[in-house]
């Protein structure tokens, strides 16, 4: 249906367009590009993030810039890619993921990303002025084909002896992905309050034991991935890398968290980028758009969803009113086995990845359950189909969550894992999903400090 009415309120515009009955709003654009012929462009240019750099004092000048087009067709889109390549930008991407047709190109030093979202007739123009590595971004080996997704057992918050809030959180989340070439995949942090010396100790002592390396010697991580700017999701990795830097060999992040300006986010998280500066200054970034996919040693990373597709294509502004909804929404494929991370994603994301591909590109084999089990994302569970839904959260909270209500009209308990009591490891091969659980001796708060750097 929705389709259906992107089709004919294109056609309608494309009509009165040709009649000069309504404005095209061709003064609105801003990009130093040539001018999208087709559509209507948003009223306003929509300020995207500031990638690697702190914006906490403002924004810093260095944000990316997207305009956007709506009442547009694929005929439209094709000839503008067509028409930058005439002006001298050179393609170097292409891919079509889903209900999105994407390409990039370049410029001099300068990196322009598009897109086009077939089921809603619209169109995204990115100047990334972020992004560090792009082409190469992304390494394939053939050692292998499987990979196991693990989620870090923090102590969280609960009943009994878990019930003080100065000792335990109620959020936070971290992943670990073990790829064939015994590199590692790590999805956000954790919270504060689950950031005990003990804890980041524990943490090592497992990266160690899951690669079969010595303490003190180099851990891989090929690609740290962001989902939001909270720092329940950034906090413990800020530590981990502060105090175990000298063995953690981060190679590349990506995460787009949007301007300051617009969203707000934790303050972690500006700090956050300063220790990637100060520590890790080489460090390959990416800044996700949809629409991309590339690989990490065996596995592939499909970008389906990030803030800038709850942007309004009529007037450029964002419903988003805090980091959740801006969870960078992607689907981690091993031996043809897939993960789908929402981060803290709600309703306003939620509409809007169904709304860009629909309901089949979700179906998935392992997914993270949205925002700790709080929201109820009755549509997502529907869809989402999984064998195994990881819970970033204790069972004996997460069952007095809406979210988990939801979660439960889909699944049954036995599919629910959660991550208080037990380190669960599902492990993605050609010959099907198999569970393992783990443990840690992961225990409450100590109040040390976070920003000591070892």
């Amino acid at each position: 249906m929705q389709r259906f009415f992107a089709v004919f309120f294109t056609l309608i515009f494309s009509l009165f367009s040709s009649f000069g009955a309504v404005d095209r709003r061709a003064d609105a654009w801003q990009l130093d590009l040539p001018i999208y012929e087709g559509g209507q462009i948003s009223e306003n240019i929509y300020l995207d993030g500031s990638g690697l750099f702190s914006d906490e004092d403002g924004p810093t000048g260095s944000e990316s810039l997207m305009e956007l087009v709506r009442f547009t067709n694929r005929g439209q889109y094709e000839n503008y890619c067509g028409a930058l390549q005439e002006a001298g930008y050179q393609p170097v991407y292409e891919n079509t993921l889903g209900g999105v047709t994407c390409a990039a190109f370049r410029k001099g030093e300068k990196l322009y990303y598009t897109y086009f979202a077939e089921r809603k007739n619209e169109v995204r123009i990115i100047e990334d002025n972020n992004t560090n590595c792009f082409e190469d971004f992304g390494y394939e080996c053939n050692s292998g084909e499987g990979a196991t997704v693990y989620q870090f057992d923090y102590p969280y918050f609960d009943e009994g002896e878990k019930s003080d809030e100065a000792l335990y959180a109620d959020n936070g989340m971290m992943y670990i992905i073990h790829l064939a070439d015994n590199s590692l995949i790590v999805i956000d942090g954790g919270a504060i309050r689950q950031s005990s010396n003990k804890n980041i100790d524990e943490c090592i002592k497992f990266l160690h034991k899951i690669t079969g390396t010595e303490a003190g010697e180099p851990i891989r991580i090929a690609l740290w991935y962001g989902t939001h700017g909270h720092s329940d999701h950034v906090t413990f990795f800020y530590k981990l890398l502060g105090h175990y830097h000298g063995e953690l060999l981060l190679e590349r992040v990506m995460f787009n968290y949007p301007s300051l300006s617009l969203v707000e986010h934790d303050g972690r998280i500006d700090m956050f980028r300063n220790r990637l500066a100060k520590l890790y200054p080489d460090v390959k970034y990416l800044c996700p758009h949809t629409g991309m996919s590339f690989p990490i040693a065996n596995a592939t990373i499909d970008v389906l969803y990030t803030h800038e597709d709850a942007a309004s294509a009529a007037s450029g502004k964002t419903p988003v009113e805090n980091p959740n909804d801006g969870s960078t929404i992607c689907r981690i494929t091993a031996a043809g086995k897939r993960l789908l991370i929402t981060g803290d994603a709600n309703h306003i994301a939620e509409r809007a990845i169904i709304a860009i591909h629909g309901t089949d590109e979700l179906k998935t084999d392992v997914l993270q359950a949205a925002h700790h089990l709080y929201n109820r994302l009755y549509r997502l569970y529907q869809a989402t189909d999984a064998a195994y839904v990881l819970c970033p959260m204790s069972e004996g909270h997460g069952k007095m969550q809406r979210g988990y209500l939801a979660a439960r009209l889909f699944y049954s308990k036995d599919q629910l894992l959660f991550a208080d009591d037990a380190l669960y490891g599902v492990t993605m091969s050609a010959d099907g999903l198999k569970l393992t659980v783990d443990h840690t001796d992961c225990g409450p708060y100590d109040n040390s400090s976070m920003n000591e750097i070892w």
